[in-house]
Formats: structure tokens, sequence, C-alpha cells
């Protein structure tokens, strides 16, 4: 008995040291600096449209990424899965969009892509995910990201799911041709859910079609917002999800984006199979469905980009007393800084961001970035949930996957303004304001 008394005096010790030891000042509790103006290519003259679909399938087995598991390795292919590309191309302007049919897409993955296309001279490049859970992973090289996400790293597979991308982007660029420009927005409110308890679901749909002058469809770019999950935690083969089915959907390249997703899940019409084919039916139903805008040769082409400066990591599920803790363990893991872009598309502004924004922080970001602006998520890094101030203060709704606190999302709106603004060759309406500029926590 005096032994064990010992033995847990002692452990009790260490564990008082190591709260000690890691609660101590190790890093500053501020970030401090205004969203920076990084470049702004605007474009003129008729508008040349480009895509292309490239396979995407690593020699098996490979990771099920998406959740959290015991037994990681894939089991199967349910269907295959791909990368997707668009160039758009005006004189002074050329962007080009990637959908991906993987989980997420870390920062190292963008930039090498980035590097391997650079002689193409794109003014921006876009890398999103289609969020499927179902996705090949094994890509993301990080401690926490192999564990929770996607898998064992294998360089195999990230360099695999590198070379299919640039291969895309190429076979875009040497596909691009003069194209009209048409634009879709509605609502599908029936095909959500907001799964954290907020009232809000986001149904906003938003398509945007890319025609040859000859009238041949070049290709389609759906925005959505529903986390691609309806196979679930049981499925152990690799598949698309429901984004997947609806990418293969038409002949032409079907580009699907998530929206503002990080709150929302997929609702099946009433009666009908929970899978993502009937789902994809559903949601090209109300796609078929939009009124679209007269088709546009010269419709406005511009990209801009801008930086926030992020605030220190405060992982959403740490309690108060850990946070010092858990800021001093996490700061040199999460990102320092976030890159927002603005596509200006006619009358579609794109706002990619690097991460799972909720409902009503895509709301406000909507808002923030003027009319005709969408939020296109999951682009390029991953910085995890984005949720409002006003629920991370009840620590409610996506409160506990978040990783920067409640600072994030006013950080990241101060960039979106900038991009924004900057896309539609305007000043900003207002300065960034002090919550966007300055970490207040301590």
């Amino acid at each position: 008995m005096k032994k064990l008394l010992i033995g847990l005096a002692a452990l009790l010790t260490l564990a008082l040291l190591a709260f000690g030891v890691g609660s101590i000042r190790w890093h500053p509790s501020q970030r401090a600096g205004p969203p920076r103006l990084e470049k702004v290519a605007i474009g003129a003259g008729p508008l040349l449209a480009g895509a292309a679909v490239v396979p995407l399938a690593p020699p098996p087995p490979v990771p099920v990424a998406g959740f959290a598991r015991l037994h990681w390795m894939e089991e199967g292919r349910r269907d295959p899965v791909a990368v997707r590309a668009l160039v758009l191309q005006e004189r002074g302007c050329t962007v080009a969009l990637v959908s991906a049919e993987i989980l997420l897409v870390p920062g190292a993955l963008e930039r090498a892509v980035e590097r391997e296309v650079r002689d193409l001279g794109l003014d921006h490049l876009v890398v999103a995910a289609t969020h499927t859970h179902a996705g090949p992973g094994g890509y993301w090289q990080d401690p926490l990201g192999e564990r929770l996400a996607t898998g064992p790293y294998s360089e195999a597979v990230f360099d695999l799911l590198v070379e299919r991308t640039v291969e895309a982007v190429r076979k875009a660029v040497a596909a691009l041709a003069p194209a009209y420009l048409s634009v879709g927005r509605g609502e599908a409110t029936q095909l959500a859910r907001n799964r954290s308890g907020s009232a809000e679901v986001d149904g906003r749909l938003v398509s945007a079609r890319f025609v040859a002058l000859t009238g041949k469809p070049v290709a389609e770019v759906v925005l959505y917002p529903s986390h691609a999950t309806l196979l679930g935690l049981g499925n152990h083969l690799i598949s698309g999800d429901w984004p997947g089915a609806l990418m293969r959907s038409r002949p032409e390249p079907v580009l699907l984006f998530q929206g503002a997703l990080g709150d929302q899940s997929p609702r099946v019409p009433p009666g009908q199979r929970a899978s993502p084919e009937v789902y994809a039916r559903a949601l090209r139903t109300r796609i078929t469905a939009l009124e679209y805008s007269a088709p546009d040769p010269w419709p406005e082409l511009a990209v801009a980009t801008s930086t926030a400066v992020l605030p220190p990591p405060i992982p959403g599920a740490t309690p108060p007393l850990l946070r010092r803790m858990a800021m001093n363990l996490f700061y040199a893991w999460v990102p320092a800084r976030a890159r927002i872009a603005a596509i200006r598309l006619g009358p579609l502004t794109l706002i990619a961001v690097p991460g799972e924004p909720v409902a009503a922080v895509g709301r406000s970001w909507r808002e923030a970035a003027g009319k005709g602006s969408e939020v296109l998520a999951l682009a390029g890094d991953y910085l995890g949930y984005v949720e409002t101030r006003e629920r991370m203060a009840e620590v409610a709704g996506e409160t506990a996957r978040t990783y920067y606190g409640a600072e994030l999302a006013d950080r990241l709106v101060g960039a979106v303004k900038l991009s924004s603004a900057a896309a539609r060759g305007v000043e900003p309406e207002e300065k960034p304001s002090a919550a966007e500029v300055v970490d207040q926590t301590r």
C-alpha cells in the first residue's frame, strides 16, 4: 500500500510539473497585423475556357480518408475518383480551378502543384477538395492529420495526387477555346440539415456553365454546402460519395465545390434510400431547374488574393485551464497565415477559403464580400472549422472541431473584404476592424 501511495504521489508530481512547464508562456498570446493584398489580375476581352478530367487511381491498397479508424486500408473501389480542372483565361488574367475527390487539401499539396505548373503563367490556382469521407488518403504528412483524418502517409500517394492534378491543369490549358458563361442560382434547402442544432440551413445552390461557341458544353461549376458523408464510418470502399456521383452525371467535366458546409449535412428526400446516387440525382434535378443568366462571351474575369494573420491556436475542445498548454503544443502545428482568393466570373465572385465555415459565418462573409459572392470552402491548406464567436462563447455548434478560437472568423473576413473589393476593381468600403487585425485572447 505504501509503495502504491508513493507511486501515485510521483505520478501526481510529474503531472503537476508537466502542467506547470506546459503552461509557461512559450509563445506570444497575440499575433498582430492587418490583412494584406498580395496579387490582382484583371482580364479583358473574350473568355477562353478549357477543362479536363484525370482519373485518380492510386495503386491499392490506400487508406480510406474521412474518419478516425482502427483499420485504415481500403477493401476495394466502389466508384472511380478523379481530379477535375477548369482553366479560364482573358487577356491579362488566367485562373485554374481544381476539384479533387479527396477529403481536404494540405498546404504542401497545393504548393507542390503550384511549383509544377509555374511555367503556365497562371495568375492563380485554386485546388479544393470535394470533402468526400470515402476518398483515398495517405497524402497528408501530419502527425494528427494522419491519425484523425487521412491515414498513414505515403509519399507515393502524395506524388501521384500532385502528378494527376498537374496533368489535369495542363490538359485544361491545352483545351482553351472561346466560351460563353451563364450563371444560375437557387436554393435546395430540402437537401441539407444543420447538424449542430442551429436553425440556419444553408441550401445555396450555384451553377456556372461554360459552353463553346458551337454550343457544346465545356464544363460546369457547382457550389453546394453539404458534407459528403452518406457512406458513413462503416464504409471501407474508395468512393467520391455524392459529389462524385453528381460530377459523373454529365458527359462534360463537372467541378463540385463545397460552400459553407461546416454545420451542413445531407438530407435525403423522404422515402428514398440514403445513397450517393439518389442524393446526386435529387441535386441534379434542382440544378436543371435553375434559371440561368444570358450566355456572355465577354464576362468580367479577375482574381485577387490576400493574406490574413491568424490568431494563436486554441483548440475548441480544450478546457480553459489547459488553454495555455494547448497553445504551446499546437503553436507551430497550425498555419500562422491564411490566403483568401476572390475570383470574379461575371456576376459571380467565388471566395476561396482554406477551412470549413459554418452557415452563419458563410453568410457574414458573403455579405462582407458584396453582391454576387459565394463561399468556396476547403481550398488550399486546412484551418479546420470556422464557428461564430457567439456559438463558441456558448461552447456550442462546431466549437469542439475548431483550432483557433473565437477570433478566426473575424480575422478571415478582413481578407475576404480586401480580396473581393480588389477583384471588383474598387477600394474596400471600410478599414479592417480591431477584431480583424489583432487577437485579444490571452
